[in-house]
């Protein structure tokens, strides 16, 4: 098999890759503060990542929207829906990877981006939170 085409596989199997799992988000959650609580009172940690492929330069939504702004929504959504009453971010980042395989992650360009935070908690509803119950 010659390199280029061996390069050629490699680079469609990772955009294909990028384009499968394009728009998924994934939460976790962690709940063992070994015993602490929060200045709030009782929390536990919420892990919202997103990926998403973008056009030129990860600027423009082509499959899935992995902005700061979706992935807050997706963030405090989980949260929610978990019966969580406040939401503390502590780390939010986005990038493009527009570099991995010039020219064509110029055009399109996959995008990852994290939120973490946690999320604050009634004390009687800590323990009916299904997904922290594993």
């Amino acid at each position: 098999m010659k390199k280029s085409s061996i390069a050629r596989t490699l680079v469609f199997s990772i955009l294909f890759g990028t384009i499968f799992l394009s728009g998924c988000a994934f939460t976790k959650h962690a709940k063992d503060f070994n015993g602490l609580t929060t200045p709030d009172g009782d929390a536990y940690h919420l892990n919202t990542s997103k990926y998403a492929l973008h056009f030129l330069f990860g600027f423009f939504p082509l499959i899935g929207d992995a902005s700061i702004e979706q992935t807050v929504s997706d963030f405090t959504t989980a949260a929610k829906e978990d019966g969580a009453s406040q939401v503390r971010i502590a780390y939010s980042d986005k990038f493009n990877w527009w570099f991995i395989f010039p020219p064509f992650t110029f055009l399109l360009t996959p995008v990852s981006t994290t939120v973490l935070g946690d999320a604050i908690i009634k004390p009687e509803n800590f323990t009916a939170i299904p997904a922290l119950n594993k």
